[in-house]
This record gives C-alpha cells, structure tokens and sequence, in this order.
C-alpha cells in the first residue's frame, strides 16, 4: 500500500558552517534522493544546530519526517582501535574505557563502535588484531537535538559520526580490496581517509586552507603527507587510486592537481551531481540500513539497547535452568566425594606412615629448587633492567627538537616492554612540522632494537608560539624485546 509510505526520509549533515540535507524516501534497500537543501551558516552549539535544522524542514515544508543526521563538530570524537581478539560483549568496555583514556575532557557522553574488517597480519603479529571505529559524543549534544526535533514533530531514526557515514560509502560504492584515499572537500574543512581492506585505516582532518583559491594545492600537500604515513604505519603499502566524494565548484580542477601531484589515477567515488556534505548526508542512512550501525542516538540506539536487554533475559533464563541441573549435580557429587575423602584420608596417612625417613632428603631437594629459583629471578630481573635503561636512552637520544614528548607509558608484556610515546611537534608549515616527525619515526629504530612500530594517532591545531604557525600532535607505540634467557 504505497499511499501509507508519505513520512519523508530527510538525511542531515550537521556541522559548525551550516544544515546539509537530503529529502528522498527508501526505495528497497536503497535510498532515492528528491531533493537537495544546504544552508550554510555559523552554528555555535547544538541549540543553535537544532533551531537551524527544524528552520530549514519549515522552511521545506517538511512534516513529520524521519531525521538520521551525520554530526561532526559540537564535542564529537572518533578513534580507530586495535583490539586483541574477544566477543563484541567483551570488547564493549574495553572500548568504553579506551575512549576515556584517550578523550579524557568528554565527560558524560554517549559512546558507540562498529567493527571493521581485519588486515592480513604480518610475520611479526604474535595474535590476529581486531580494528574498530569508535565514536563519542556528549550526552548533552544528543539528548538535545532528539528532543527539540521529537517536540516539533519529528523522527529521530539515527545520529552517527561523519567518519562512519564515510566508512558507509567506501562499503556502497568502492569496489573492495583496493588501497584508496578518500578525499570529502566539505564546507567545515576537508576529510582524508584512507582505505585499506575495505575499511579506513587512517583518518586526517586539516583545517580549512586560509586562501581558497589554493584549497586544491592544500589538499594535495595534506594527501601527499597523509600517503607517506600510510606507508610507514602499515608496511609500505601503496594506493592505487584517489577516491573523490562529490563535486565543489571552487574545486572544479581537483581531480588534475591531485593526480599530477600523486601520480594516482583520481575520480569521483559513486554518483555525480551531489556535493560532499550531501553525500555525508547520504552517510548516516547508510549506517542505518547496515548491519552493524554506529549508533549515538535516535530509534537505532533504542534498538540496539533493547536487543541486548532481550539477550541479557535470555540468558539469565538459561543461567537458572542451568543452576538447577548444577544443584541436582552437586548432591549426587557430595556424597560421592564424601566417601572419596574418607578412602583418601586413609591411604593418606598408610602414605605418610612410608615416607616418614624421606622427609630430610626433601627438604634439602626444595631448599636447592628454591635457591636455584631465586637466582634465575635476581637475572631476568638484571637484564629487563637493562633493557629498560637502554631503551629510555635510546628515546631520549631520538627525540630532539621541535619534538617534545607529552607522555611515556612503559608496560612489561609477555617478553618486552610496551611503549607509547605521545607529544607534539611545531613547524613554521605541517610540512616542516611531519619532517621532523618522520625524522624521529626513522631513527628510534636506529637507537634501539623496537617492533611493531606504528602511529597510532596524528591531529592538527594551530601553532601557540612565535616559532610553529602549525603544531602536529601524535602518538606512537612500539615493542621493545626482552633479552633472551639463559
């Protein structure tokens, strides 16, 4: 009965320069697109984000529609985890905990994840790693876009992170397998991701470019630089080609500068017609229809908090069938054991009565296994100490200015020390300021013996001294092996 489909299916990429929204409905598994509306506007919080998004459906003529809005901005964070393997309910607080750590300013907030298929793991890896996209965002900035939107009248069928909407489209419109860089020129500055397996593996998000009629020049420095570390981090691999998302007049050369610039073929990432922000728009009801959704609020988190109260009963009916059977078990087994104990305690003491003229010949057989013990200890000791010193002198010989460290957290693990260094480095451009972080990235290996060298984080912020107009924020982690035993 199609006449009772007339709820409108609008799409929202909401961020700090304006409201960018799709109106279509769901045709199948699809989505057909209707119109375009874009209002771009200064938003200074997610009051403001809320009014300027039910301005624009009044404004349309829009009623009762289903919102699924893709956020960036207003206190939003994402993160791409490496996890040991586990079940996803053990994985969840891990997550949880992780973001924390890593965001330590969110305070109350929503936290959501999707897994994301795993790469094929080196000789080196002792264990297949799990990759997860993780995104946060204050409680705050959710609950008051749902309830200013349900108070007009309105759906709230899903909120997601743009990060996420972009991981939709590679997974809709990308072939699979191949290495790509995503490059989304969107009206809040630019997004770079970069995709491997069919999954990002690295996300950059530069600021916006002071002169836009170099923006294309910018993005191709930034794409260029963001290439390098791909090949670094994940050992030497190569894009094949340059993933475009949507067309910007300002940008009509982009696809000729980037090409010349990475010698890599560049062409537009599924339709054309349609500009970046609607395409992120287009995002968040990719993330709805798919299988694992990324949720930070609407109907899509009800669900999702709905099945898992649903499995939780579940199992706790299974857990009282079970203590039942285990009850019935444990009587029969105690009066099994019961006379077991008594046959045990008689041969006990037949045993004892036997080995009565052993005893000293014991004693002095665990005085030597103890002392032995103690000396191998006192050894391992001595040289993880070493190690430990060693590799101390090494990072400090490594990092020299403009790199300064912010932190260092050494943890013995399974035979070598764990390291994770994060800092900063300032540069009168970010080319300069990723030079001098590539020089530290080359030679630590140089100073001391390290593994799994990886950069695990890489952010850009405005320079705050009158030497660095850019600082590069970063993290790297890496093994250090423990000598060997004697």
């Amino acid at each position: 009965m199609r006449f009772l489909e007339r709820t409108p299916l609008v799409a929202a990429y909401v961020c700090p320069r304006g409201i960018f929204a799709i109106v279509g409905k769901r045709s199948g598994a699809g989505v057909e697109i209707e119109r375009v509306i874009e209002v771009a506007v200064a938003i200074e919080s997610e009051f403001a984000a809320a009014d300027q998004l039910l301005t624009l459906l009044r404004t349309a003529l829009i009623e009762k529609a289903n919102i699924a809005i893709s956020l960036r901005g207003f206190g939003v964070t994402h993160h791409i985890l490496q996890l040991p393997p586990a079940r996803d309910d053990i994985l969840g607080p891990i997550i949880e905990r992780e973001v924390r750590r890593l965001e330590p300013e969110l305070g109350e907030c929503v936290i959501s994840w999707t897994p994301l298929p795993s790469l094929e793991q080196g000789a080196t890896e002792l264990v297949a790693q799990r990759y997860v996209l993780a995104a946060a965002a204050p409680s705050g900035t959710v609950s008051t876009l749902e309830h200013r939107l349900r108070a007009a009248g309105h759906g709230v069928t899903h909120i997601t992170a743009l990060p996420v909407a972009m991981q939709r489209l590679v997974e809709e419109f990308d072939e699979g397998g191949s290495a790509i860089a995503l490059v989304a020129p969107l009206p809040d500055g630019a997004f770079m991701g970069f995709s491997l397996g069919g999954a990002l593996r690295l996300i950059v998000e530069p600021p916006l470019p002071r002169d836009s009629e170099h923006e294309s020049a910018a993005l191709a420095e930034e794409l260029e630089l963001g290439a390098m570390f791909v090949r670094q981090q994940f050992r030497g691999a190569q894009l094949d080609r340059i993933a475009l998302v949507g067309t910007k007049e300002s940008l009509s050369d982009i696809e000729t500068v980037l090409t010349e610039k990475l010698h890599l073929p560049a062409k537009q990432l599924g339709v054309r017609g349609l500009s970046p922000a609607a395409f992120a728009a287009l995002g968040a009801v990719l993330d709805e229809q798919s299988a694992r959704p990324l949720s930070l609020g609407g109907d899509s988190r009800r669900r999702a908090a709905a099945r898992a109260v649903s499995a939780l009963h579940t199992a706790s009916l299974a857990a009282v069938f079970v203590l039942a059977l285990l009850g019935a078990w444990t009587v029969t087994e105690t009066i099994r054991t019961t006379r077991a104990t008594r046959a045990t305690q008689a041969a006990r003491q037949r045993i004892q009565q036997d080995s009565f003229g052993l005893a000293p010949i014991r004693a002095t057989a665990d005085q030597r296994r103890l002392v032995r013990d103690a000396m191998t200890a006192a050894r391992v000791v001595a040289k993880d100490r070493i190690v430990l010193q060693e590799a101390l002198a090494g990072i400090a010989v490594a990092v020299r200015a403009p790199v300064q460290l912010d932190s260092l957290h050494l943890v013995r693990n399974e035979g070598r020390w764990k390291a994770v260094l994060g800092g900063n480095v300032g540069g009168l451009t970010s080319a300069h300021a990723i030079q001098s972080l590539h020089d530290v990235y080359r030679e630590l290996p140089q100073r001391l013996s390290v593994d799994s060298l990886r950069l695990d984080e890489l952010s850009y912020a405005d320079g705050t001294t009158r030497f660095a107009s850019t600082i590069v924020r970063f993290q790297f982690s890496f093994g250090v092996p423990a000598k060997a035993r004697d």
